[in-house]
């Protein structure tokens, strides 16, 4: 599916310099918001419809520790947006939808310090790794205001607020230190399924972003 739309993407790509001559318009926005940074394309396809082609990403780390245990974390947010614009109204609003190519990932490590780490219900000397991604390809359905392709050359600004559909969260967790291989596989499975039951409300990513466009 991934590579599918891989292909999608790249199609869209060369349509959108092939017929950009034939086509209402075309104008490039820079953007930040939930999902990152990012740049992408809009080509006007008729006077009320709008496609668009992007690229969204951001890394950030963040390190605390809570219960004697020192946590290591990396937010690695990075899509591909496919999306149709409709603008029902003479005005800026527009309902948008979609495909994203999802490589969203959280990866993690817990660490003990001093002390042993609970691991499904009973406590290990060792430390934890994880990672936890979700579906390589998600829906996408929200509303905005702004027309990057507008009546007249120039600069723009627009607003997105939609859900990113991208499924329950897949988790794997990977014991390490001298005593890994003593972790009962069951308390393993068990705690996976326990952090996957916590963080089940992001399979609903909020998306909001705002972005400066310029048509040419």
């Amino acid at each position: 599916m991934k590579r599918k739309l891989g292909l999608m993407v790249a199609l869209l790509g060369m349509g959108l310099l092939g017929n950009n001559a034939m086509a209402e318009g075309f104008a490039l926005t820079g953007k930040a918001g939930s999902l990152g940074l990012g740049l992408e394309g809009t080509l006007g396809m008729t006077e009320s419809l709008n496609a668009r082609l992007g690229f969204n990403g951001f890394n950030y780390d963040y390190s605390y520790t809570l219960d004697d245990t020192d946590y290591d974390l990396t937010l690695d947010l990075q899509t591909i947006s496919l999306l149709a614009d409709w603008h029902p109204f003479d005005s800026g609003f527009r309902v948008s939808a979609g495909l994203m190519s999802n490589n969203n990932e959280l990866t993690g490590r817990a660490l003990p310090v001093g002390g042993s780490l609970n691991i499904g219900g009973t406590d290990y000397d060792v430390g934890l790794d994880a990672i936890i991604g979700f579906n390589s390809t998600a829906p996408y359905l929200g509303i905005g205001w702004g027309n990057a392709i507008s009546a007249d050359k120039g600069w723009g600004f627009n607003l997105d607020v939609g859900v990113l559909f991208q499924g329950s969260p897949e988790v794997s967790l990977t014991p390490f230190g001298a005593d890994a291989g003593i972790v009962d596989a069951d308390d393993l499975a068990a705690e996976v399924q326990r952090v996957e039951s916590d963080l089940e409300n992001f399979k609903y990513y909020p998306v909001v972003s705002l972005g400066v466009s310029y048509k040419f």
